[in-house]
């Protein structure tokens, strides 16, 4: 029989830690140990708007690639123009990408006027191949592992591209499960989409059939401070009624508890 290593064993793989930058930093040098250069986690707590359009992530986290990643994805608009953000949601597979045209990827049939900006900045970078992992996660939250490297260095990891595939995905899936529990309402809420305590509670009791004078008398506050809360809540959501708000409220994952 062949001995088991259990320091491969999934829960283990990356210790534990008190943040999500320190589990990423942890998470980095398994994968340069893995041949890898640099690395990105990123998540969503709704991956998209309900009209279809890519969420701006609420955790995302560059490391070892250039500091102005996180403003030109986050403030500039690129992670909506992302290709490999639009195929990771696709799909649950972890694919190997490349912003080469001539070089066979996941991403080649992606590559046109709509990636170009994304593409330049990787070409300005050198870091034009990676992977990335899907992980779609329990109440339709999204997050994804992205392993890149240097155009230097990516001679001989094109050797075993599968293997490096393989190798990402097991350290992704353990990575994303500590991740998991440093999360709070930061990170649980959706960008530009954030409601207040009250304002969830209201919504939710709403989406139970309540009225507002029953949803007053329940949370002992007056009707015109529940109607409020309510359009403050409809507004934040985008809803033009209470029914559209309830409807995108659940979209967005406020009608589960609210968070403390």
């Amino acid at each position: 029989m062949h001995a088991i290593d259990n320091s491969w064993e999934l829960p283990d793989m990356v210790p534990a830690a008190t943040s999500v930058q320190d589990c990423l930093r942890n998470a980095l040098q398994i994968a340069r140990r893995f041949g890898f250069d640099a690395l990105i986690y990123d998540f969503a707590p709704v991956p998209t708007t309900p009209e279809g359009v890519l969420m701006t992530p609420s955790v995302i986290e560059p490391c070892n690639v250039p500091s102005d990643m996180r403003d030109l994805w986050v403030h500039q608009g690129l992670y909506q123009k992302d290709p490999v953000q639009a195929l990771a949601l696709r799909g649950s597979c972890p694919f190997f990408w490349s912003y080469h045209r001539k070089e066979a990827s996941a991403l080649q049939p992606h590559l046109d006027e709509d990636s170009h900006a994304v593409a330049e900045v990787l070409h300005d970078w050198r870091y034009t191949r990676g992977v990335t992992v899907p992980l779609h996660m329990p109440g339709n939250r999204f997050a994804t592992m992205t392993a890149l490297w240097h155009d230097a260095c990516f001679a001989e990891a094109r050797q075993a591209l599968d293997l490096h595939v393989l190798r990402l995905a097991y350290l992704a899936h353990a990575t994303n499960d500590r991740l998991a529990q440093l999360f709070g309402r930061e990170e649980l809420t959706p960008v530009g989409i954030g409601l207040s305590v009250r304002e969830q509670e209201c919504i939710v009791l709403s989406a139970q059939g309540l009225s507002s004078k029953q949803i007053a008398w329940k949370l002992k506050r007056s009707e015109s401070t529940v109607v409020l809360h309510l359009q403050s809540a409809a507004r934040k959501l985008g809803g033009r009624n209470r029914a559209q708000a309830i409807a995108r409220a659940a979209h967005f994952g406020y009608l589960r508890e609210p968070l403390d």
